[in-house]
């Protein structure tokens, strides 16, 4: 059975699909047929392109009754930003991603199985930076700001945390500054699987957090915006760089 986990970055070997066009704050319905183009694992799909501005948080929802629904966002020439099964309500794809770069991008509207067909609905959302939240990717050059509260989810000591994923390459030096005037922050390196990496409380000057390290892989990294005590919440801003 092929599955859309299969894609390659461009859909690859894919008949090309008509673009669609979809702004920034709308939805659109529509039907995934037997007929329409097929990606290279033979599932079927629809491509829409949108526009958008360097820094906008978006939030990308394909919603589906009648299949298990897979989103993949592309920049302008095809190349893979990010990719979701399962993130929505049940089986519904969510994307939430902070766009790199002022321009087009495109979405592929996808089912997880080869065999599944059916009306959805897709949707792209603005996100103000004020609502950033825990899980989305963050990208270098961009400032994303938060708030912790006390239910958000804890650490092993009961202090809160938010994580955020970026996607590095292997000897890739970044650093990480977690910044707030509400509490003393705390940031955290894990790779994809929880593993602590790396650890900094007050290496930003003040009471912010500072973390400069080099990636050891390409992959997935986990950020964690956190206080240093366990009573602590409030406004940050996280940025990689």
């Amino acid at each position: 059975m092929a599955l859309a986990a299969a894609l390659l970055a461009g859909c690859g070997g894919a008949r090309t699909a008509p673009g669609r066009s979809i702004s920034i704050g709308g939805e659109l319905t529509a039907v995934l047929r037997s007929t329409d183009p097929r990606l290279n694992d033979n599932s079927v799909y629809h491509l829409y392109a949108f526009r958008g501005n360097a820094g906008q948080i978006v939030q990308i929802d394909v919603m589906s009754s009648d299949f298990d629904a897979f989103a993949i966002l592309q920049d302008a020439a095809g190349n893979e930003l990010s990719r979701d099964d399962d993130d929505g309500e049940g089986f519904d794809a969510r994307i939430t991603y902070t766009l790199p770069s002022t321009g087009s991008y495109r979405i592929v509207a996808n089912t997880y199985r080869s065999d599944r067909y059916g009306t959805y609905r897709i949707r792209i959302t603005n996100l103000a930076a004020s609502t950033a939240r825990s899980g989305m990717t963050i990208q270098r050059g961009v400032r994303l700001n938060g708030r912790l509260t006390p239910s958000d989810p804890r650490m092993a000591d009961n202090s809160v945390f938010h994580y955020y994923v970026y996607n590095g390459r292997a000897g890739e030096m970044i650093t990480v500054d977690v910044m707030s005037r509400d509490f003393d922050a705390y940031a955290i390196i894990q790779d994809a699987s929880g593993t602590e990496l790396i650890r900094n409380d007050d290496g930003g000057g003040g009471t912010n957090a500072r973390i400069s390290f080099r990636l050891p892989y390409q992959g997935q990294f986990r950020i964690l915006v956190n206080t240093f005590t366990s009573g602590s919440y409030g406004a940050y801003t996280v940025w990689v760089h």
